[in-house]
């Protein structure tokens, strides 16, 4: 949707990195790694990007480092257009990832709805891991650190629930996003809010 916008693939994938690293400087050659773009391709962006008043550059011994100028009059219009398309994006591979066969519970949480969890995406049932793996990867472009994720068996998921597990406890706790839930008729209908939770809320 972006690269409709933008024009580029390249400069979408930028733009897309320097609103999610809003603190940051980088340098060329880091960037070419990060992002799997050519240098010349960096490099070109980089300086329409610095002309446009996006980005500002400053040299140090070797190295020319960027970083974004949020005092740029359309700064804030590009964040939230960047923030909002990574949003609709994560959806839609979600709906994508719920359609693997063997899924029993997938969960959003940790950076992905700004919950201190140690888990970013929790996928419960008998699947295969590698049919999430490009999806998994797609979703960790959207994120300013390396997505973690955490796969349970269906049994281990119930018996951590029963015994009021921390790591699971904590991801109900806090903000999270559930795209698949089909276990609810495997805890007897018992609802969530019926476990004791009071425990891991600060």
């Amino acid at each position: 949707m972006l690269e409709q916008i933008f024009g580029s693939t390249a400069r979408t994938k930028i733009l897309k990195f320097f609103c999610l690293h809003l603190q940051d400087k980088f340098f060329i050659r880091e960037l070419s790694r990060d992002l799997n773009l050519q240098l010349n391709s960096i490099r070109r962006e980089l300086d329409n990007l610095e002309n446009f008043g996006f980005l500002y550059s400053e040299e140090q011994p070797g190295k020319k480092f960027y970083f974004v100028n949020q005092n740029f009059s359309l700064f804030t219009e590009i964040k939230n257009l960047v923030l909002k398309s990574l949003a609709v994006e994560e959806m839609h591979i979600a709906g994508q990832m719920s359609k693997i066969p063997g899924l029993s519970l997938l969960i959003f949480t940790g950076v992905l709805t700004n919950a201190p969890t140690s888990t970013d995406v929790l996928i419960v049932g008998k699947v295969k891991k590698k049919e999430f793996g490009r999806y998994l990867k797609k979703i960790a472009e959207g994120t300013p650190e390396e997505l973690r994720y955490t796969f349970l068996s269906k049994q281990d998921y119930l018996y951590r629930l029963e015994i009021t597990d921390k790591f699971i406890y904590d991801i109900w706790a806090h903000e999270n996003i559930v795209v698949v839930d089909k276990l609810s008729k495997e805890i007897k209908k018992k609802k969530l809010d019926d476990y004791n939770f009071k425990h891991f809320r600060e």
